[in-house]
């Protein structure tokens, strides 16, 4: 049970969170400051808010869960998002902040059209609720039912009450600097409960004489689960949907001050994931010496935390997971206002105004606050959370990257190549997502058994269809590609120091995949 220290770390952490709420409320609630924190961040907050709306309980609890079943692999999702955001920071940012968007799926109908801009907005909502929310409520509320015993569903209720309450304050602005403190103490929490996990199993040489060594390798074979190829190409495909095209995670580029900033942002979070492996992966690989026959592999965080941790640090611990839930919660909610009041909304009405515009975003909140603790059970369904998340948003994302990454770099795509080699890519993605887990086995081959080698074959097919339909058909107005197509422009817009610390990062993750083949 917590202790009075405990309780009171736990409180200081919900006090630093609503000074933070507060001070950012302080601004006037128009439609730019409230979904878009007046575009007006800078770098340090982009990158902290970008890892602290990314890392939520499905992280701190299925990642380690993972971490217990197949060993420290499953750290290589992090190191290859920093290739993503290096991507996000060098093609996507001065696209979209040159054009001044709100939405990504409001680009997305400059290039294509209002068809895919729709599509692209509700497929977003509903991924926010099923892969984002309901995971995050799931997650965070497991652990602390099985630390102490409390009624899972009242847990669910009270931390979407008071998440949506602080996001419906202050809009993006207030996420944003909760974010900041939200990260901070994530980062802090989880090297306190690594390092006392490497300290119980005898330090790095202890565990690595322990644990077997297929648990510390991160380069596996073509026919394993977590292949390097899959990493290196599906994960990578899919991952740039996610850092890329995911209105959750890019709004915080959107609010940027300048592209320059935007691009330093995106860079430091870079270098922040490199870390993630390290602070959230390991501690499922020592709990796998710690506790060998664990009933079920999300389990192992919560027993660490309630084993290893004395009075005090185990509330620093539960401060950071309860910290980090929120904020994730909070970028969710923000992201799906946003999405609604500005993809939808604002065609029906596009006389609202800001008044009306931030009012409709708060009772969007709401409305995603609910949905969240009605859908969270369904997650309870998969064998491990981060395994749930991960294959689920491999099948419904590629297709979608496939067919934005490719009109970004092809000026002859057009609205019907689009929208045909989304459905294509969306019909194959569900039909071998059905494939492997009904064990229909219709896609049987040795190199097909990892859903990131499936994906691949996802991409392709979207891409090629595309690229098939759009030759077929008329090429694109020049309007629709004016400024909406990549060029050499687009990397002159933004400033060069980021250019020097993306060849940092990029070089700093493979020395890292070496490290740990």
């Amino acid at each position: 049970m917590l202790g009075i220290l405990d309780s009171v770390i736990i409180v200081i952490s919900l006090a630093l969170v609503v000074g933070a709420v507060l001070r950012a409320a302080g601004k006037k609630q128009t439609d730019a400051e409230y979904f878009l924190a007046g575009r007006d961040l800078r770098w340090p907050f982009i990158g902290m808010s970008l890892l602290a709306s990314n890392i939520s309980a499905e992280h701190v609890v299925g990642m380690a869960g993972d971490g217990y079943r197949v060993g420290l692999v499953t750290g290589g999702y992090e190191w290859m998002a920093a290739w993503c955001l290096i991507i996000l920071a060098s093609l996507f940012t001065p696209l979209y902040l040159r054009n001044k968007i709100y939405t990504i799926p409001e680009f997305l109908e400059r290039r294509f059209g209002w068809g895919l801009r729709a599509f692209l907005s509700g497929n977003l909502l509903v991924m926010n609720v099923f892969t984002k929310n309901a995971i995050d409520l799931w997650a965070g509320s497991l652990l602390l039912v099985l630390l102490f015993g409390w009624n899972q569903l009242v847990v669910m209720i009270v931390l979407s009450i008071f998440t949506a309450l602080y996001t419906m304050k202050g809009g993006l602005r207030a996420v944003v600097y909760a974010d900041m403190v939200q990260g901070t103490w994530l980062i802090v929490s989880s090297i306190v409960l690594t390092v006392v996990g490497l300290i119980s199993v005898g330090g790095w040489h202890g565990l690595t004489a322990k644990v077997d060594p297929a648990f510390i390798h991160m380069v596996k074979p073509l026919n394993s689960e977590l292949p390097i190829t899959g990493f290196f190409i599906g994960n990578l495909f899919g991952g740039m949907f996610y850092w890329c095209m995911d209105q959750t995670i890019v709004q915080r580029v959107l609010g940027a001050r300048s592209v320059d900033q935007g691009q330093k942002g995106a860079i430091f979070a870079g270098f922040l994931k490199l870390l993630i492996p390290f602070i959230l992966v390991l501690p499922g690989v020592i709990a796998r010496v710690l506790y060998p026959h664990l009933p079920k592999a999300d389990m192992a965080y919560p027993r660490m935390v309630s084993d290893l941790l004395p009075v005090g640090l185990r509330g620093l611990v539960l401060a950071g997971l309860i910290a980090i839930l929120m904020s994730s919660m909070s970028a969710c909610y923000n992201a799906s206002a946003t999405l609604v009041v500005r993809d939808f909304l604002m065609r029906w009405k596009p006389t609202l105004s800001d008044k009306e515009q931030v009012a409709a975003g708060r009772k969007i909140t709401v409305l995603m606050a609910v949905l969240g603790v009605l859908a969270a059970p369904l997650v309870g369904l998969s064998v491990t959370i981060w395994h749930y998340l991960q294959m689920i948003s491999a099948y419904l994302g590629v297709p979608l990257c496939a067919v934005i990454f490719i009109g970004l770099l092809w000026k002859r795509g057009n609205t019907a190549g689009a929208i045909a080699g989304g459905v294509a890519g969306f019909a194959f993605g569900m039909f071998l997502f059905l494939d492997q887990t009904l064990g229909w086995e219709i896609v049987s081959h040795p190199y097909l058994t990892s859903f990131l080698h499936r994906s691949i074959l996802v991409w392709c097919l979207a891409a090629i269809t595309m690229i098939g339909v759009s030759l077929m058909t008329t090429p694109p107005a020049e309007y629709k590609i004016e400024g909406t197509v990549f060029s050499s422009e687009e990397q002159r817009a933004g400033g060069t120091d980021y250019r020097i610390w993306a060849t940092v990062l990029f070089v700093c993750t493979l020395v890292l995949w070496w490290s740990f083949r």
